[in-house]
């Protein structure tokens, strides 16, 4: 419970509207150990809740900040820390791919600048990430769990 609190605090101190230089001075001290929270797993059990919740918040602060350069020198730091996160737990990796496609559908130009600047193995193990994501959804959302039909049906008639 305490860690949920926290979390909670973290995203609410991070996810602040106005982006001055209290929030920004807030940020800098949040910011670095909540990926350092997301890309090193702890021992402590139940504290997946809590990284979801911090993967989303870093993905959503990129957004609100004003400046091009400040949106795409945080992808830098946040999408390694979602990739070291995937590494590390292999369970999170839907959740990842997730929380990158809506990293990428929201500024497009600070995803691709941090893409290019990623490493072969990186880049690789990234779209490795997405791939299994989109395929755990799709498999989640197409097929029904008692009957392997699909569940939504296409009727096309092209006789008539």
């Amino acid at each position: 419970m305490t860690s949920k609190v926290a979390a909670g605090c973290c995203r609410s101190l991070l996810l602040l509207p106005k982006k001055g230089p209290v929030e920004t001075v807030i940020a800098s001290f949040i910011l670095p150990q909540a990926l350092s929270f997301l890309a090193n797993p702890s021992d402590v059990e139940g504290l997946e809740e809590c990284r979801t919740t911090l993967a989303h918040t870093v993905v959503a602060l990129i957004s609100t900040l004003p400046s091009a350069n400040q949106r795409q020198l945080a992808g830098k730091i946040v999408i390694p820390a979602l990739l070291a996160r995937a590494s590390n737990e292999p369970i999170a990796r839907v959740e990842t791919a997730a929380r990158l496609l809506e990293l990428a559908s929201k500024d497009q130009d600070a995803f691709k600048a941090t893409v290019v600047e990623l490493g072969v193995e990186q880049r690789e193990f990234m779209e490795g990430v997405l791939k299994e994501g989109s395929f755990g959804k799709r498999k989640a959302n197409v097929r029904n769990e008692e009957s392997d039909e699909p569940s939504i049906a296409l009727k096309m008639d092209f006789g008539r």
